[in-house]
């Protein structure tokens, strides 16, 4: 019998902060996955791409932002497997130039700078663990399952 390897996706999200410290936000489209919740600029990466190149390419191509990956530094990792394996990589990169705006209009509605004890009701999951080790500078990890999930996200189990 042939071995079964889990397959595991990864995605790139980067917490970008203005001169007041605030936080860059994107809302989800109404017709995505988790619609009208608020996240960081990100995206999947693609294969055989370095993690910090797919954080700047999401980056310009979601809120027209320019990094350069030598910049990011890796803040938390979320290992996540509710409905799919994923590796989610959340990248801090203080340098930056560019004016945010909506490039996607069809995945993004809405972008906006939140303080980090103001953010929106309705935050993904990722944000929700990353908020939930402090958004600090040190390296932190989590484990999303289907319990640490509705906890996050303030669903009831059946919600989901």
């Amino acid at each position: 019998m042939a071995e079964v390897r889990a397959t595991t996706r990864w995605a790139v999200f980067v917490i970008v902060r203005n001169e007041k410290g605030e936080i860059l936000l994107q809302q989800r489209g109404p017709d995505r996955y988790l619609g009208g919740y608020w996240d960081f600029p990100s995206g999947h990466g693609e294969h055989g791409e370095d993690m910090r190149v797919s954080a700047v390419r999401e980056l310009k191509e979601e809120v027209d932002l320019n990094g350069r990956p030598e910049d990011l530094r890796l803040v938390h990792v979320d290992h996540y497997f509710v409905e799919v394996d994923y590796l989610n990589f959340i990248f801090e990169l203080d340098t930056w130039s560019g004016e945010p705006k909506v490039c996607e209009p069809d995945k993004c509605s809405a972008i906006g700078w939140f303080a980090e004890d103001k953010l929106p009701e309705k935050c993904v999951n990722v944000m929700r663990a990353a908020e939930a080790a402090g958004f600090t500078s040190e390296l932190t990890y989590s484990v999303t399952d289907k319990d640490v999930y509705y906890k996050l996200m303030g669903f009831p189990q059946q919600a989901v």
